[in-house]
């Protein structure tokens, strides 16, 4: 499974992503000049902030507060702009670029570039006067490295020249005769890219942070020689490059360059680690360690037009043209895998708005951890897609915010607990960002982030993950309680609010976006609540604080039912300023939340269907990510047609040819969202059971999935031919796991003869099934021990 190409990158869109969650790079091919632009994942602008305390929060809150229920939005809004909003976050950097210019003179034939999805290897292989050239590229998480390496088909005609550059203050010297180094200096801060500024980049040679990369290289024969920071290879027959790269990064609390770490020991240390290593050993290691997470889930449409011998980006266009090929969905689903593996790994941070991949100064939004869908929508494909691993530095960043943030809950908004709003950086940042109103302040971050502790342990069942996070969503809670207010009908309600980043139009006619109780945030409270009181009974703790929650879930502003039959976005039925915007906030209790469905809430569920296609009709969508929400929306309302209608947009208009997401710019958040869309499609679990092939389009009729996680601990594959299911494998990782599984008629034929089989892990021994499994209605309930498969044929 691969990307590839016939022509090199000629743009940062068309370049190849590798990654160890770490280390990033992208690969452009060139022939003549090959350039690997770099980055590492703790490179950013800035230094530790505090929470401002000479200013006069609390009064300036309760008269925006004040106004608000007086019905004076616009002036509210005007007050917090002035008044409470913060300094702007960091950004994330790129560290450089790495090129290698070749002493090739002539033209090439049979060039082909490729991204080897299976083993995590980029490769570039071209004729040029009779010699066939190739190299390979992989970042090994294992030895924390990049590894390079050339070959040709003749002795003696691998020559090149080696060098860096950066966009940030930096030098490069002559370590010895086989090694080079960049070393450089990151600004103390780096304004948004959408702001003036006479000084948008600031730096500071003390305090900045650090970084270096060390370039050491080894030949079969040949001259290797370097000089003013440039190595040069002359007539090898073999060349392998070995690269680390580090920062001196020493926390979130830290000053990097006055506390930082050393990169000179750092980087000696890193090269020394494999400077005997050889090749084979460290792809052998890399490839052993990746595959332990990306062969987990092996996912297959079936279709007559999926041809893997057309070039990655020809099957973009032939797809654009309504071929349908659904291989390259099947591609499209892994690829949001292989990105999150390489981007996202325990003891790394986790993927911002690039993932780990930015080669711009100023990079779009600062490439930021973007708190009001995008941080959160990167991980939504991490349990489901059997990568639990690398959800952990998503809860590490939450038990840092949970600390920072508990500053800016006592200062800004005089609460107990901790809060984050819609931007955070390396730095931790959790006050409101510069900027509008409209998108800073927000106070609901922290209560959206703890969410995925809670479907972490619904599909891990990991007590003891949730004994050691509950802290921290209790702590969280207690901030909500605190914010929350009681508006004249003794509902509760959260004031100031906003609904992110979008606009109504006031009963005066005039455009605001300050309010109280938009339902995004009424979701998201209900949403914490509710699992906070779910996680301490089941770790049987906290039973005065679970009944004052209950109190206050029940008396929380409910849902309402707009004039168009929709659900409302705001706490009154005000007209959208616009009304298809990018963000699908009020559709929360639908995806990501589980509160709305067709279950416990059928009117509800309908209001939130007729929201989503009021927003689409009127344009909504229309970047990546939403593109993707939607999708996830339409799963979850068994809308298949709808669902694979935007999986098409998605692919034929906000994707590159690299098939990374056009949001536009690139964002990563669309690839992630989109994976996490089509898993959604195939399996969903967020109602106490299992539903298989809940929103498969007509157009999928024959597939296969093996290695899909479901809530309660349970792995599944199934295969399904012209639609119906011929076969459901499941494992638990629990003792005993009770698994129910909902049947669908649109996807299960009422076969004459149900087979149950228990296989064993161990030794493929069979046991005895039938008392094992209860059928009813429409419902298998069964029990599976651990090391045991239980297999159901539908014959």
């Amino acid at each position: 499974m691969r990307l590839w190409y016939t022509k090199p990158a000629e743009k940062w869109v068309e370049a190849l992503p590798l990654g160890n969650g770490r280390i990033g790079a992208m690969v452009f091919g060139g022939v003549y000049r090959e350039r690997l632009q770099l980055n590492e994942d703790t490179l950013w602008s800035g230094v530790p902030i505090k929470e401002e305390t000479d200013k006069n929060f609390a009064d300036d809150l309760e008269k925006a507060r004040k106004l608000i229920f007086e019905g004076e939005y616009c002036k509210s809004e005007n007050l917090i702009s002035n008044k409470l909003l913060g300094p702007w976050n960091e950004s994330y950097l790129p560290l450089g670029n790495l090129y290698f210019d070749f002493d090739n003179e002539g033209d090439y034939v049979n060039y082909e570039r490729d991204l080897n999805l299976e083993d995590a290897l980029s490769s570039v292989k071209y004729t040029m006067n009779d010699i066939r050239y190739k190299r390979t590229v992989f970042i090994s998480k294992p030895d924390n490295a990049i590894v390079v390496k050339f070959e040709s088909s003749k002795e003696g005609k691998i020559s090149f020249k080696a060098s860096f550059d950066s966009l940030l203050r930096y030098t490069v010297v002559t370590e010895n005769k086989n090694s080079i180094s960049l070393l450089g200096k990151a600004p103390i801060h780096v304004l948004p890219s959408y702001e003036d500024g006479e000084k948008p980049v600031i730096y500071d040679d003390k305090r900045g942070m650090n970084f270096k990369a060390v370039l050491e290289v080894n030949s079969i024969n040949g001259d290797i020689k370097s000089e003013d920071g440039i190595l040069k290879v002359k007539d090898a027959d073999e060349v392998i490059i070995k690269i680390v790269v580090h920062t001196s990064f020493n926390g979130y609390k830290n000053e990097a360059g006055t506390q930082g770490k050393d990169v000179n020991d750092l980087c000696e240390n890193s090269i020394q680690k494999i400077r005997d290593k050889t090749y084979v050993n460290l792809y052998n290691a890399h490839k052993i360690e990746y595959k332990s997470l990306f062969d987990r889930l092996q996912f297959t449409l079936n279709s007559d037009f999926t041809d893997n011998s057309i070039p990655t980006d020809k099957r973009i266009e032939n797809f654009k043209e309504n071929k349908n090929d659904l291989g390259l969905i099947s591609l499209y689903f892994q690829y949001g895998r292989y990105l999150l593996i390489s981007s996202s790994r325990k003891g790394t941070q986790p993927a911002n708005l690039q993932g780990i991949w930015n080669e711009d100064l100023r990079p779009a939004w600062s490439s930021n951890y973007t708190t009001n869908i995008n941080l959160e929508m990167n991980y939504w494909l991490a349990e489901v897609c059997n990568l639990q691993e690398c959800h952990e530095p998503l809860f590490n960043l939450i038990r840092e915010v949970s600390e920072v943030g508990k500053q800016t809950a006592k200062i800004r908004y005089n609460c107990r607990g901790w809060t984050a709003n819609h931007n955070i950086d390396l730095w931790r940042q959790t006050s409101p960002a510069g900027g509008s109103t409209e998108w800073a302040y927000w106070p609901m971050a922290g209560a959206w982030l703890c969410s995925h502790i809670w479907e972490h342990y619904e599909f891990t069942n990991d007590v003891k993950f949730l004994k050691e996070m509950y802290p921290i969503m209790k702590s969280c809670a207690e901030f909500l309680v605190d914010w929350l207010l009681e508006d004249e009908n003794g509902y509760l309600v959260t004031c100031p609010s906003i609904s992110p980043e979008n606009n109504f139009i006031t009963e005066e006619g005039e455009k605001s976006c300050v309010s109280m109780a938009s339902t995004m945030d009424m979701s998201i409270t209900k949403n914490l609540f509710k699992t906070c009181i779910d996680a301490a009974n089941i770790l049987e703790i906290d039973k005065k604080f679970r009944s004052e929650l209950k109190n206050y879930y029940n008396n929380l502003y409910p849902y309402k039912i707009g004039k168009f039959g929709q659900l409302q976005e705001w706490f009154k039925d005000f007209e959208e300023f616009e009304k298809g915007h990018r963000h699908l906030s009020h559709l929360f209790g639908l995806y990501p939340g589980n509160e709305i469905n067709e279950d416990n809430n059928k009117e509800i569920f309908e209001a939130g269907r007729k929201s989503l296609e009021r927003r689409l009709n009127n344009g909504g969508g229309h970047t990546g990510w939403s593109c993707s929400w939607a999708i996830c929306l339409f799963a979850r309302l068994k809308d298949s047609e709808s669902a694979n209608k935007y999986l098409e947009i998605l692919l034929k208009q906000l994707t590159f040819s690299n098939l990374l997401n056009v949001c536009p710019p690139f964002q990563i958040d669309g690839n992630f969202g989109g994976t996490a869309a089509i898993s959604e499609m195939i399996i969903q679990s967020n109602k106490g059971y299992i539903e298989i092939l809940p929103c498969i389009p007509k157009e999928w009729k024959d597939g296969s999935v093996k290695g899909i996680k479901a809530r309660g601990g349970f792995e599944l594959g199934f295969e399904w031919n012209n639609g119906y299911i011929k076969e459901i494998n499941i494992k638990s990782g629990l003792n005993n796991g009770i698994c129910k599984i909902k049947l669908n008629t649109k996807t299960i034929k009422l076969y004459s003869k149900l087979k149950y089989e228990i296989i064993s892990e161990k030794d493929n021994s069979m046991k005895h099934a039938e008392d094992k499994v209860l059928f009813s209605s429409n419902m298998i309930v069964t029990q599976i021990e651990k090391g045991y498969t239980l297999k159901l044929s539908f014959l």
